[in-house]
């Protein structure tokens, strides 16, 4: 079989994410966002029940995503009736593929598996496949190798972006509180799935108990190295890199490029207009010798936009 040379190029890809974190860190809530966030961005001119109706979730939590159905998200939107399996034992690789396939047959575009741990550490996951096999048990999970196979060809081909959980082994530190008392908190280690399974993600978000999550891969360069509160705009912009093979940091460069090049013409107007109103005024002369005072003596003409709007309020009218 011959190999097929050929030039690089930017191509659309589907998004392979994982969350990672312990119990409560608001994993599922996360993935909800990211996906909305996607359809969104896809759909911007369809309402927001058909933007749902691209959605499902894969639950082998008990239905704890149903929790969020109607959870008021920002002031405009709510979570609505995306598609939903509840998702229950022997939580094999095979029946992840059924899970994934019945989604799809649905039309869903974003497929949220809440969670993926349960693959490895559930019943009839993959620990207890091993734990029931007789004989030499290094030689076993050589044997249930293929079953890691199979679950990264559902993650990678089945051509729909895909947002994978992963709960985290529970350990906890201590850390000071506001009083200066020292306080356990929960905090994520390792995912409860096979070590290599991360290297598999595109993306990987650790999601700590404040809600906070900081990407410890990310094969997109969209999120740098800053802890980011996960919202509908992390799904625009992923979609947006993904599916329209557009460079977001560096449109993010340009649209911030623009705003500075904006606000200092405004703020070289007001500063104008500024100056107009004090030239033969003794009276402005002082409030805004007070002004540049009371902001450490700083003159005007270096006053941020925001300083030089409310000087310009003031000495104008």
């Amino acid at each position: 079989m011959s190999f097929e040379v050929k030039k690089a190029r930017r191509e659309k890809q589907k998004l392979i994410a994982g969350l990672m974190g312990p119990s409560g860190s608001g994993k599922t809530l996360s993935a909800l966002l990211i996906a909305y966030g996607m359809m969104r961005e896809a759909y911007p001119q369809v309402d927001d029940n058909e933007i749902w109706s691209k959605i499902g979730i894969a639950d082998t939590e008990h239905k704890r995503s149903l929790l969020y159905f109607d959870y008021q998200f920002d002031e405009d939107s709510k979570i609505g009736e995306f598609y939903h399996i509840n998702f229950e034992p022997p939580y094999t690789t095979e029946r992840y593929q059924q899970a994934v396939m019945a989604l799809k047959n649905e039309g869903v575009e974003v497929i949220i598996i809440d969670s993926l741990s349960h693959n490895w550490q559930g019943e009839g996951g993959i620990v207890e496949q091993h734990g029931s096999m007789s004989g030499n048990s290094f030689q076993n999970w050589g044997k249930l190798a293929p079953e890691t196979t199979k679950l990264v060809r559902i993650l990678t081909r089945n051509d729909v972006h895909i947002i994978a959980t992963l709960r985290t082994k529970q350990e906890y530190a201590m850390e000071q509180n506001a009083e200066g008392k020292m306080q356990p908190i929960k905090i994520g280690t390792k995912p409860v799935q096979k070590d290599e399974m991360e290297y598999e993600f595109m993306l990987n978000f650790n999601v700590g108990m404040d809600h906070m999550a900081k990407a410890s891969k990310d094969n997109t360069h969209l999120f740098g190295d800053d802890e980011i509160k996960i919202d509908t705009d992390v799904g625009r912009k992923l979609y947006r890199w993904l599916e329209l093979g557009i460079d977001v940091r560096a449109e993010e460069a340009e649209r911030r490029a623009k705003q500075a090049e904006a606000d200092e013409k405004e703020r070289q107007r007001l500063l104008a207009e500024i100056l107009a109103a004090v030239e033969s005024d003794e009276k402005k002369q002082k409030e805004l010798a007070g002004m540049e005072f009371k902001m450490n003596e700083q003159k005007v003409h270096d006053f941020n936009l925001k300083a030089m709007r409310r000087a310009h309020e003031i000495l104008t009218n």
